[in-house]
């Protein structure tokens, strides 16, 4: 799941959300969380070791693309036609991933950490069952993958979004485009400041010899590769920390993420560094740490956006877990507690009105995320706390079947009744008022940091 301008919008309908989302706000929040982060951060692409390693494998491809010396045997060509074909530079990309993963393998013990590496598992129990020599299937189909699906889970496909965005290549891994050549460019100059440019070399002599054996598959035992390639693969990329010494400077400079509304983030998170430890660093106190100074009206308004906005899908998922976290309960006693959280019966709809109000927030979501924030507005419209539970037991029920699942709970005259796994009784502690609960993408872009982090001190 991963959204992106370039893909569909997304929808929770595909997916099995229920349990970690069952009001189906996270098309919503992530909605205003993107016009933080401009697509550079999400739920799985946060990682600065992945995003380099990323761009890495891609500058090999299209290296390999350009080198007129690099050619394929006639039997290859027969599956891929040209080197420019989308399947062969999926070949390329999981050829490159899995000799990664192999080589964190092999220098585990010296100083590489594994955490963090997609495919590690899988790889690891490959690797010793072959007694640490894998053979590596040069395919775009499932012998040449490490993971079921690699070509979506693995980092090209976990850390695709962020690139596109940046402009690296397009959807089908065109790496031509008109305003690309400058960012390859800059690409080059930084990994040839490093260790990378003799791997690069090194990779562009196996590739070249890879791909003139006379096969549909070309294979080659992990063992039997240049050794200095193994090793400065794993070495250069060893952790998040290591790679953030090299990278900090290139990644903000070419995602942006110091400009902005990142950039005042970013800041809060650098200042930090010596003092207080970021984890400690919520998501709410983040933003009202942030110096706005010098900020655009754009950026203003999209951090202001998620100030007014959390504290009501906040105080909306509080009701709906005080409905849930018993299998019986009787109404009056869900109005007891949500009394006993200082919320009353004006709440939710007061607060809903003044959003309605706030067109400027509103048409910042469009389709199933417009529709979904509409409907939890209607709370401007039910004055009783009972109109308030029915009002979120229909919306629900509405979410669930969208998702062709059953509701977790229905109002039985004055009783509500559980029919799914009850949700943690909430912390009054937990829930001061104005208390936020969705992220917006700022844990991900605080883990993305302290990669970042890994160039400071």
């Amino acid at each position: 799941m991963f959204l992106a301008k370039y893909l569909t919008e997304y929808d929770d309908r595909l997916t099995g959300e229920s349990y970690i989302d069952p009001l189906g706000m996270l098309i919503i929040w992530t909605s205003f969380g993107q016009k933080i982060f401009n697509n550079r951060v999400n739920s799985i692409s946060n990682d600065v070791r992945n995003y380099t390693l990323n761009l890495f494998n891609h500058f090999l491809v299209r290296r390999i693309i350009q080198d007129e010396k690099v050619v394929m045997s006639k039997r290859l060509s027969s599956v891929y036609g040209n080197k420019d074909s989308l399947l062969f530079k999926q070949a390329c990309l999981l050829h490159l991933e899995n000799i990664f993963v192999f080589s964190v393998l092999e220098y585990e013990n010296e100083g590489v950490d594994s955490t963090g590496v997609l495919g590690i598992a899988n790889g690891r129990r490959r690797w010793n069952e072959s007694q640490k020599k894998p053979t590596l299937v040069f395919s775009h189909e499932q012998q040449g993958q490490i993971l079921v699906r690699q070509l979506g889970l693995g980092v090209s496909g976990r850390y695709k979004t962020p690139l596109l965005e940046i402009g690296y290549f397009d959807r089908n891994y065109n790496y031509h485009l008109p305003n690309a050549e400058t960012l390859w460019q800059e690409a080059e100059q930084f990994f040839f400041a490093s260790p990378l440019q003799p791997l690069a070399d090194l990779f562009q002599q196996h590739i070249k010899k890879l791909l003139h054996q006379d096969s549909k598959k070309p294979e080659i035992n992990f063992s039997d590769l240049n050794q200095e390639l193994r090793k400065t693969y794993a070495k250069v990329f060893s952790s998040s920390e290591a790679v953030g010494k090299h990278a900090r400077n290139f990644w903000l400079k070419a995602t942006g993420l110091d400009q902005g509304a990142a950039g005042a983030l970013l800041k809060v998170l650098d200042n930090n560094l010596e003092g207080a430890q970021t984890e400690d660093l919520t998501p709410q106190r983040l933003m009202a740490e942030s110096d706005r100074a010098g900020l655009s009206d754009y950026d203003l308004l999209n951090m202001a956006h998620i100030e007014q906005l959390e504290p009501f899908l906040a105080d909306v998922t509080l009701l709906f877990t005080l409905m849930t976290h018993k299998k019986s309960q009787l109404l009056k006693d869900v109005i007891e507690k949500w009394d006993s959280f200082e919320r009353n019966k004006k709440a939710l709809p007061n607060h809903a009105k003044m959003l309605k109000k706030n067109l400027a927030l509103l048409n910042v979501v469009k389709g199933t995320a417009r529709a979904r924030l509409d409907a939890l507005l209607e709370l401007a419209d039910a004055p009783s706390l009972r109109d308030q539970v029915e009002l979120l037991v229909e919306y629900h029920g509405q979410v669930m079947s969208e998702r062709n699942q059953a509701p977790w709970l229905r109002l039985d005259g004055d009783q509500i009744k559980l029919q799914a796994r009850p949700m943690s009784e909430p912390c009054k502690l937990e829930w001061p008022l104005g208390a936020w609960y969705h992220s917006y993408y700022l844990p991900q872009f605080q883990r993305l940091v302290r990669g970042y982090q890994g160039g400071m001190g």
